[in-house]
């Protein structure tokens, strides 16, 4: 119930008459011969209640009768006197009438029917440890003993580092580039109403504005058309995630891919470093396909025409410290990438892979399959290249002449004792064109850059890091590449 002053009325027609709220303080009484609009609201209310009087402003015998009713049947004195005790019986018989069913509550949030959500149900690992429902569920919901133990809430979601801080990314200076086009202007209000007062994400969008992304290209389309479409209802249902909060990630995202973050002790740096490149080299295309994933049927076709399915178990949030759209897309990523995953399907909140995964080293995700799910991803043709087929001296310089091309290249890296991935975004060379160290991102977020290999953390964070190029030819254990 919700508190007017120290009355504590919840119905609007008590809380809303003046008289009445004296009378719920204990500063006054009702009894018969009482007259006005405040007498009127308590006839109307305990017709409302179950125990109708005729409603004409005057406290009279039917009134009181009334009255007497409902003390009697909240164990009250029945004097026919409405006192603060009997004014709050009565508004607690009103909110119990009113309350609404919790599978109704929970239907209407997710744009389902009830029946629905009672075919969904919930999953046992979307739940934390008991916890009674409080006052203010079991005051609100006729089931209220039906709530589940609350799933865990929505991770901080900051911009670090900002949008404006990045080293490598070349941004041009925003330009005057007039009004969007009519038909881009309609899809343009599309999505800011769907972001439903989100401000970063406002402000996010408006950048993109400002940077004259949303002029020209698919990216605006994209964002419009996941702006048209309701989200899967288990997002709500079994996440806990609002309606545009896919969205206002993803425009935040497209804005800042050094958000993508792979998630505290999870396998997923494979998963977490296509993502950011796929953000880098084609928003657009990131956009479609969290778009898909995030919708009823779950599933979106690939370029390569396979399709990416997001795994059921991947809905429920996590202890990873990833937002909700790095886990449901990077879950999804993981599962398509799997050896046989038919058969051996990645687990997210076990965070396991397939035993065929597992063969490839800790990465979760092996050479060979990152670099076939990168060409479903981004069409056309990819190719792994390997130090156990080469020197890590020739696969550094296959790298390094794709990234002077532009490329985003996602490598794996002999890590401590193990591998990981991660993307090389830049060569630095000195006047002699001479590869003298490389900037890198970790898909973690960050790096203390503690630990082999040897690198170095660069001003910016956001997990990028700097390396010397022999250091990185040392360490790289293979590659994806374009052609």
């Amino acid at each position: 119930m919700g508190d007017n002053g120290n009355t504590r009325l919840g119905a609007p027609e008590l809380a809303s008459d003046e008289l009445l709220r004296e009378v719920a303080a204990g500063a006054a009484t009702l009894a018969q011969g009482a007259h006005g609009d405040g007498v009127r609201a308590l006839q109307e209310a305990l017709g409302a209640a179950g125990h109708p009087a005729t409603v004409d402003g005057s406290f009279g015998p039917k009134t009181h009768a009334a009255v007497a009713a409902l003390q009697a049947a909240e164990r009250l004195p029945p004097t026919g006197i409405v006192d603060a005790a009997t004014l709050a019986a009565l508004d607690r018989a009103l909110t119990a009438r009113r309350a609404p069913s919790l599978r109704e509550a929970m239907a209407r949030a997710a744009g389902l029917s009830p029946d629905q959500v009672a075919a969904l149900g919930r999953t046992p690992h979307a739940v934390q440890a008991a916890s009674a429902p409080s006052r203010h569920d079991v005051d609100h919901f006729t089931d209220a003993s039906a709530l589940p133990q609350l799933v865990p809430g929505a991770v901080p979601d900051p911009d670090a580092p900002p949008p404006s801080v990045d080293s490598v990314e070349t941004r041009p200076a925003a330009r005057a580039l007039g009004a969007l086009a009519p038909d881009r202007s309609a899809r343009f209000d599309e999505v800011r109403r769907a972001l439903a007062g989100d401000a970063p994400a406002l402000a996010a969008l408006d950048r993109l504005l400002a940077a004259g992304r949303l002029h020209a290209g698919p990216l605006l389309p994209s964002l419009a058309a996941m702006a048209g479409v309701r989200r899967d209802g288990r997002l709500v249902i079994e996440g806990g995630i609002d309606p545009h909060l896919v969205l206002a990630q993803a425009i935040r995202h497209v804005d800042n891919p050094l958000r993508v973050r792979q998630g505290v002790g999870r396998g997923t740096c494979g998963a977490g470093t296509m993502e950011y490149v796929l953000l880098r080299l084609d928003p657009a295309e990131f956009v479609r396909i969290l778009d898909g994933i995030t919708r009823g049927a779950g599933e979106v076709a690939l370029r390569s025409g396979r399709a990416l399915r997001m795994p059921r178990n991947a809905i429920p949030r996590d202890a990873s410290g990833r937002v909700d759209i790095d886990r449901l897309l990077q879950s999804a990523l993981m599962n398509h990438a799997t050896a046989m995953s038919w058969i051996f399907d990645y687990d997210n909140p076990e965070d396991n892979g397939s035993f065929w995964a597992a063969l490839g080293g800790d990465t979760r995700v092996p050479l060979g399959n990152f670099t076939s799910l990168f060409q479903d991803i981004m069409g056309g043709s990819y190719t792994s290249v390997s130090s156990l087929l080469r020197s890590g001296a020739s696969v550094a310089e296959d790298v390094a002449g794709a990234v002077d091309r532009g490329e985003r290249v996602p490598a794996l890296l002999k890590w401590r004792e193990g591998y990981h991935w991660v993307a090389v975004e830049k060569i630095e060379r000195g006047a002699d064109g001479v590869a003298g160290s490389a900037i890198l991102r970790n898909p973690w977020g960050w790096d203390k850059c503690q630990g082999p290999p040897p690198r170095t953390p660069v001003p910016e964070g956001g997990g990028r890091f700097r390396m010397k190029y022999a250091d990185l030819a040392e360490h790289i254990h293979g590659a994806t590449l374009k052609g």
